[in-house]
């Protein structure tokens, strides 16, 4: 459907691609995959054409339609968004306002044939637009991207930035095109609306193309990844996972490859330099002198992927209790937020809020930060508690004047030059970059400069917002690893199911004005609610199937058994803590570091009774649920 052939693209300080070449057929699913200022945006903008290459030739089948989703939207507009969704197939508008005509003409002549073929072909047509369905269809399309019915009468210029993009996706999806090119859709989607993309995106018959730094969405949505490297495509089957182990197996292929040439280079070299003055070798070192002016020379793999070790400064041992809302209601106006909150954050917790967009995960995360006071109620802090809070639009306190270097160094002003330049380095700031002004700094380079000016001074507590956010993926992982590292206490939201699992311990669920706990990570508080909803879904037809005075009794004893469990499990999960102690100091015990067999048994316990103290946890708080 698409042909790119021998493209080239050169701006005056860079070269994008040179003889690169690219097909998109009609059932390619490609992730478009490399590093920031590589080309991917241009790439897209290329093939619709709204940027022309140097070279090369572009061809794109004359019936097909493309959908393209910008990273920036700017239009503008009265109408309602769902009026602007509508009017993305015009035609189907206009036909029913001729199918109306039409028929007000048959009532008044019913015997005439030819309003009659008419008015039969404009309803076949409309059919076949699937006009009957038109408004449901761009109704569900807008209700998956978070608006609710009332916000589908608003119109479009009353929405923000992040929200009209939101419109603009609808559209695309609404059309149907036979190819979408997505840049960066997930920018500003929730949980709930990325997740409904995914699920779409999935089921869609089309062609697609998408840039995305979510490694969850792209795992789920795309069959092949093209990678632009070194100004072309290499292009790899299967998702963005498959892609990061293929791509590791050809890289280790090509060192194993370079080494060996380079041994065999320093060899010959070496007969050369030996045998150079001897007559009776000259004919071999000349053969050798060819053979090394001929060879096609094997570069080492790019450093770029090389693993770089982040090290932040650590907080010391807190206060067991960090912070505590007491009762606390946050209002605005006649809108409750919350009431009657009650929440407690412990020494050592990594939580991960989640929930629907305006549930109040942004309020609860800058009641934390003080920069939203209670509308009543307590928040109280443990003894000596710091935190640190890192909002969506930190970048604009920075001093946009300092240089990368100076930032660092002015927060930090014990530290050595060597110390703030190997902090930078582990953040992707090296060599002279770090004398760059925070001005003329990308939007992605800033957020990842705001991160590692907040964790360069150690802190008790976190709270990150959206932290992820416009990274690329190399400079996800250098912050996952960096908050990973952590050892206090941390609250985020992101809608990066992949950093949510590896930074989390816990998962809050913010919803209706309260919230509810999961002991776990992101995966664990799905599961829990699959569970959940399974569970609901048994209950009814067990209920229905017995008699009232049967159920009463049965749930008289079924209570009070439940009512005997709960009082236990306090008693159960004290003694597994001990255990779980009891465990670590055996394994913090050096006279035992060299008994392999007792440390690996010991190993094997904790974990057992690990699953055995979640397991416990989560009882105890279902049987609370149940028995309130």
């Amino acid at each position: 459907m698409i042909n790119l052939h021998n493209i080239t693209k050169t701006y005056p300080d860079k070269t994008l691609f040179k003889d690169l070449d690219m097909v998109i057929k009609k059932d390619s699913r490609i992730g478009l995959v490399g590093a920031n200022g590589s080309g991917k945006t241009t790439l897209l903008r290329m093939i619709v054409g709204q940027e022309s290459a140097d070279a090369g030739q572009i061809q794109v089948d004359k019936k097909i339609t493309i959908g393209y989703l910008p990273q920036e939207i700017t239009s503008s507009s009265n109408e309602t968004i769902l009026h602007e969704v509508l009017n993305e197939i015009p035609e189907v508008g206009l036909l029913e306002i001729q199918i109306e005509k039409l028929s007000m003409q048959m009532a008044r002549e019913p015997n005439n044939e030819r309003l009659l073929d008419q008015l039969g072909q404009m309803q076949a047509e409309f059919e076949r637009l699937n006009g009957w369905s038109h408004e449901a269809e761009a109704k569900k399309v807008l209700g998956g991207l978070g608006f609710s019915p009332e916000q589908m009468k608003f119109p479009l210029d009353q929405f923000s930035g992040g929200w009209r993009m939101r419109v603009a996706l609808a559209q695309l999806l609404f059309k149907h095109p036979d190819i979408l090119l997505l840049d960066e859709p997930t920018n500003h989607l929730d949980l709930a609306s990325l997740i409904w993309l995914e699920t779409f995106l999935k089921e869609w018959s089309g062609a697609l193309v998408l840039i995305s730094h979510d490694r969850t969405f792209l795992d789920k949505t795309v069959k092949q990844i093209f990678e632009i490297d070194h100004m072309t495509i290499q292009i790899y089957a299967g998702n963005y996972s498959s892609y990061v182990e293929e791509k590791k197996l050809r890289q280790d292929q090509q060192l194993a490859a370079y080494r060996n040439q380079q041994k065999m280079i320093a060899d010959t070299e070496q007969f050369i330099e030996r045998f150079r003055y001897k007559d009776s070798k000259a004919s071999q070192v000349q053969s050798r002198v060819k053979k090394l002016e001929k060879l096609v020379r094997i570069n080492p793999p790019e450093g770029e992927q090389s693993r770089i070790s982040v090290r932040i400064p650590q907080p010391g041992r807190s206060a067991r209790i960090i912070a505590e809302f007491r009762g606390a209601a946050k209002s605005y106006g006649p809108l409750e937020v919350f009431h009657q909150l009650n929440l407690r954050l412990e020494r050592g917790q990594r939580i991960g809020l989640v929930g629907p967009n305006g549930a109040g995960k942004s309020t609860l995360l800058k009641m934390l930060a003080q920069v939203e006071p209670l509308s009543a109620g307590k928040l109280v802090w443990g003894e000596g508690v710091e935190s640190a809070y890192f909002a969506q639009h930190q970048f604009e306190s920075l001093p946009m004047e300092d240089t990368i270097y100076e930032l660092i160094s002015n927060e930090n002003p014990k530290w050595q030059v060597t110390e703030v330049r190997t902090y930078l380095g582990s953040f992707l700031f090296s060599g002279d970059t770090v004398d760059k002004k925070i001005k003329i700094l990308s939007g992605g380079e800033v957020s990842r400069l705001a991160l590692a000016k907040m964790l360069s001074t150690p802190s008790d507590l976190i709270l990150l917002d959206e932290p992820t956010n416009h990274l690329d993926m190399r400079s996800r992982d250098v912050v996952q690893e960096a908050i990973a590292s952590f050892t206090g206490t941390m609250v985020c939201i992101s809608h990066d199911r992949h950093f949510l699992n590896a930074v989390t311990n816990t998962i809050i669920e913010v919803e209706k004005g309260g919230i509810r706990i999961f002991p776990g990570n992101y995966e664990y508080y799905l599961w829990r609610k699959s569970q959940d909803q399974s569970e609901r879904g048994e209950e009814p037809q067990k209920i229905q199937s017995e008699s009232s005075v049967k159920s009463g009794n049965e749930d008289y004893h079924n209570r009070k058994k439940l009512a005997n469990r709960l009082k236990k499990l306090p008693l159960l999960i004290q003694e597994c803590e001990a255990a779980l102690s009891r465990q670590d100091a055996l394994l913090n015990d050096p006279d035992f570091a060299t008994q392999y067999e007792k440390i690996q048994g010991a190993i094997d316990e904790k974990e057992v009774l690990e699953e055995k103290y979640l397991s416990l946890l989560v009882e105890l708080e279902s049987l609370e649920e149940e028995l309130k």
